[in-house]
């Protein structure tokens, strides 16, 4: 349907003007509704599959998948923009932090980074750049009552009771920092412990001692579970043969990781008998035991497991997965530096809490419309 509108000319200055447009907040030739609409659909998918296939088949809009990477693109980048300048989006909903088998309320946070293929000047492929990854969450508490076919449906529907999102191509104190707006958004200041989860990348536990730093009494950092499993499965690959004898030998380690600790687990692999075997072997062995031990003071596992605590990271693990890699990691996708960012933020604010994106465009619709 096409709406007809007067056009007023002045002969004078000869400048011209719809003022039905101004009316109706069409300073651009999207409204803010549509510009939601279209970077809704490109943050999900291929701006041309957005373009000529999505949105036609949603809303009857026929839109070109240059405009569809334009619209989002823009929005993506005031997204960025705002959150650097230090804005926070949906404020004032406090978290209710679940409680351990104790009694305290713990909160979580974690920090990983993943790859995203860029594209170099004239369209050659360049290095790739790795974007991170942070959120505070509010993970489901565990319950001894329900059976378990119960549990892991309450598993599958509700993987996060409440999480934010922050993303994007930055240093870590940037990301530092963004991370910790978002925490004291959701009263971080309310939990008794905050646990940090990550793996053993350097620079990720200091990165989140800031980011929480004054906001809770105790702060307790956890290594990533599955991590340690993949080390000991890599020196077991090197070290035994057989393949059932292998996993048999990493099942029993990890067992000893979650019922002794990880100072047994390294009592007991420095007491293997390597005289016999290989080089590569030995200093295999050696860089895991040096790992182990850098890494102690996260490995009380027993303990963590009994207070009701996660002790994998998976849920910044999928993050990575679903915030990034869904959508910039496509089939044959590459992406400039700018963009990445602008497109990480705008998936991190998608894939939080719902009313993040909601007060997005409150705000947008307050000023009428971004200029596309």
């Amino acid at each position: 349907m096409i709406y007809e509108r007067a056009y007023y000319h002045c002969p004078g200055c000869r400048t011209g003007c719809f003022p039905t447009d101004s009316e109706f907040g069409l300073k651009q030739k999207q409204t803010v509704a549509v510009q939601e609409l279209i970077s809704l659909a490109g943050v999900l998918e291929p701006f041309a599959e957005t373009g000529e296939t999505l949105l036609p088949r949603m809303s009857g809009l026929h839109v070109s998948a240059s405009t569809v990477r334009r619209t989002t693109e823009t929005v993506g980048a005031d997204v960025a923009q705002r959150r650097a300048a230090g804005e926070v989006f949906g404020e004032g909903a406090l978290w209710e932090w679940q409680r351990d088998r104790q009694g305290q309320r713990v909160a979580y946070v974690g920090l990983d980074a993943t790859g995203v293929l860029q594209q170099g000047p004239g369209g050659r492929k360049a290095e790739g750049r790795m974007p991170w990854v942070a959120a505070v969450f509010n993970p489901w508490p565990p319950s001894r009552k329900w059976s378990r076919k119960r549990r892991n449906k309450q598993r599958r529907q509700h993987t996060l009771r409440q999480v934010r999102y922050v993303s994007g191509l930055m240093s870590l104190p940037e990301i530092g920092g963004q991370l910790r707006r978002e925490c004291q958004a959701v009263g971080l200041s309310g939990a008794d412990v905050v646990v940090g989860l990550t793996d053993g990348g350097n620079g990720l536990e200091d990165c989140l001692l800031d980011a929480v730093a004054g906001f809770c009494p105790r702060i307790l950092f956890i290594l990533d579970f599955y991590h340690v499993t993949e080390h000991l499965r890599e020196f077991a690959k090197l070290w035994i043969a057989d393949d059932e004898v292998r996993r048999e030998q990493v099942r029993t380690w990890c067992r000893t990781l979650k019922r002794a600790g990880g100072a047994v687990l390294v009592q007991e692999l420095s007491g293997i008998e390597l005289s016999q075997v290989t080089p590569s072997v030995r200093e295999s062995h050696r860089q895991l035991l040096g790992y182990l031990r850098n890494n102690l003071h996260r490995m009380d596992y027993p303990n963590y497991l009994a207070r009701g605590w996660q002790i994998g990271s998976g849920i910044i693990e999928a993050a990575c997965k679903t915030v990034v890699g869904r959508r910039l990691k496509c089939s044959g996708m590459r992406w400039s530096e700018q963009p990445t960012t602008w497109m990480c933020q705008l998936r991190a604010l998608y894939r939080s809490s719902p009313n993040l994106w909601a007060d997005y465009w409150n705000r947008i619709s307050r000023k009428s419309c971004l200029r596309i």
